[in-house]
């Protein structure tokens, strides 16, 4: 028998959580009570036992996932960032292995207890077990998107288990185990209005939906772009039809967060931020959107947190990215009239879709930040002209690229408490149309309507149909995909977005670049005159040469299992490529 060595999947877990740090709201919407000393022996007998140990899943929800997109070409980390540019090795351990498997085993450990429980009890608890199957999910396509197929494990292992030397099950068959996971959570989770008092914040059953979406739409693209061999047309209509499904619960469960009439185009910012003290000039809070499925949960007094797009040589917005927004006639820059150019560093701000000053500071205009107070915003005086800063693209400080975000960058004074969207309406709709279109080859003007057009509308951007598609000479799947793209920036998509669709390996390998710098003004103007960057032909600042950003097919669609694991599992095969 080969030696089992103490590891983090075979520990026995004999007494449960002394505490939760819970996922708060506001309005400390979830019971996060501390109880010590429980007994395993004791524990799980009655309904708030199982309430209580599901709870520690929601800690486990992603935030603050700008960084991500780093890995991409929409954004750059100063300095550069070893993954876009295919320079990341084989690790000897991974968190997201360590972490996701002690998950996977804190789900699975309330299943089993669920077969068990006093018969008074099941019923009360059915909802628990969908939570712990939604999280199992919600944890293996964690791993699905990172590594492919993995052992799936769907007991609670001990010292014996003969699963622990298990081979890694294939992508298929992880694929399905998640859906029906998915499937299963969401026949007993409750809709988003069924929930009340402490219960806010906890996964519904649109949450369910959505994330089958999520996970079917990834699925199926990768499917079909890299040939699994999968059923490509039934995991899409899978995609479309559990948006579909989110989709006619609009109006009674979420909708989108248009507050122009008070906050003009500035809501689509605000909505990111809204927090339960003054946030934003309609004064609107936490609870007043509806677009935000299931959230990271933080508060400014019970849990709160610092986190921003860093001003100061942070997460800098690329060409790329400024290329991709439409101008506000819905035509490319290449194609359209109202382009104005890059003479000027306004000039390619100007006639744009609206999302693009949500999401990029302006040159020259004034902004608030909680870096530091001053730089906050004083909503007795929101005007006072003492307070917040001037974005004055001070290259090698606040920016590399010439850009720099505004999106999640609060205006209160620390601590924050805005809450993180792990899954948020506008997703649904621009996974329904995608998934109709891929799996169809076509998408109908009222498909489109029925989701892209009502991001559109809220942006006050024209809508997009077929007609215009075809008189512009456009493709509907690049249109569909440039749409995903601004929408869902700096929320962590586009790298995953790009090796689904299999272009990674054309568009990682590029050169990042900024703004335009030879026949400009910031050639010309004495404010940079000590600056002195690195240009392309055209005169555009190349902050990382195409020459040190690799992506090689073969192995970096996947990431490379930790050798450590290997090592201790020889039945794991490691990923193609890596050593």
């Amino acid at each position: 028998m080969k030696p089992i060595k103490f590891r983090y999947r075979n520990k026995v877990i004999f007494t449960v959580l002394f505490s939760c740090l819970l996922c708060f709201s506001c309005e400390k919407d979830l019971d996060l009570e501390p109880k010590n000393n429980l007994s395993s022996s004791l524990f799980f007998k009655t309904e708030d036992d199982f309430k209580l140990w599901a709870n520690q899943y929601y800690t486990s929800l992603p935030a603050f996932l700008w960084g991500r997109d780093d890995w991409s070409d929409i954004t750059y980390q100063p300095g550069g960032n070893i993954i876009s540019r295919g320079q990341h090795l084989a690790p000897d351990r991974a968190g997201i292995w360590t972490d996701s498997y002690t998950n996977i085993r804190n789900q699975n450990f309330l299943l089993q207890e669920a077969e068990t429980a006093p018969d008074e009890i099941r019923e009360a608890i059915k909802v628990y077990v969908a939570e712990a199957k939604f999280f199992r999910a919600f944890t293996y396509f964690n791993m699905l998107r990172q590594y492919g197929g993995v052992p799936i494990v769907e007991g609670v292992l001990d010292l014996q288990s003969e699963e622990l030397f298990a081979p890694r099950n294939s992508r298929a068959e992880l694929t399905d185990f998640i859906l029906n996971d998915l499937d299963e959570a969401a026949v007993d989770l409750p809709l988003q209005s069924e929930l009340g008092g402490g219960d806010l914040g906890r996964v519904t059953r649109g949450a369910a939906l959505a994330f089958k979406s999520r996970v079917a739409l990834f699925a199926g693209t990768w499917a079909k772009y890299h040939n699994t061999g999968q059923d490509v047309n039934d995991l899409l209509g899978q995609a479309a039809s559990a948006a579909n499904q989110v989709i006619a619960m609009e109006g009674s469960e979420y909708e989108l967060f248009d507050e122009r009439i008070s906050m003009g185009d500035e809501s689509f910012r605000y909505l990111f931020i809204l927090e339960k003290v003054q946030s934003n000039p309609g004064n609107f809070g936490k609870g007043s959107q509806r677009e935000f499925i299931l959230t990271a949960r933080y508060d400014n007094e019970f849990r709160s947190h610092t986190e921003r797009p860093e001003s100061v040589l942070g997460t800098n917005p690329t060409k790329k990215y400024m290329d991709l927004v439409l101008c506000a006639d819905g035509l490319p820059i290449d194609r359209s009239p109202l382009f104005m150019g890059h003479n000027s560093p306004t000039d390619e701000y100007t006639d744009r879709d609206p999302r693009m000053v949500n999401n990029l500071m302006v040159p020259f205009e004034r902004y608030y930040s909680s870096a530091q107070e001053v730089w906050t915003r004083d909503w007795s005086n929101p005007d006072d002209p003492n307070r917040g800063f001037f974005y004055e693209v001070e290259f090698g400080l606040r920016t590399a690229t010439g850009y720099v975000p505004t999106k999640f960058l609060s205006e209160n004074v620390q601590p924050l408490g805005f809450n993180w969207p792990v899954i948020r309406y506008a997703e649904v709709l621009l996974n329904y149309a995608e998934a109709v279109y891929e799996r169809d080859g076509a998408i109908s003007d009222a498909d489109l309507d029925l989701s892209i057009n009502k991001l559109r509308d809220r942006v006050g951007m024209p809508s997009l149909h077929n007609a215009f598609v075809s008189a512009n000479g456009l493709t509907m799947q690049e249109e569909i995909r440039r749409e995903r793209t601004v929408e869902l920036f700096l929320e962590g998509f586009r790298y995953d977005d790009l090796r689904r669709w299999k272009t990674a390996e054309f568009e990682l390998p590029q050169a990042v670049k900024g703004v335009k710098y030879t026949g400009t003004e910031y050639e010309t103007d004495p404010r940079w005159a000590d600056f002195a960057p690195v240009v392309d032909v055209d005169g555009f600042i190349v902050v990382e040469e195409a020459g040190v950003r690799t992506f090689d097919p073969v192995k970096h669609y996947l990431f490379a299992l930790p050798r450590a694991e290997i090592a201790q599992n020889p039945a794991l095969e490691q990923n193609p490529g890596w050593e």
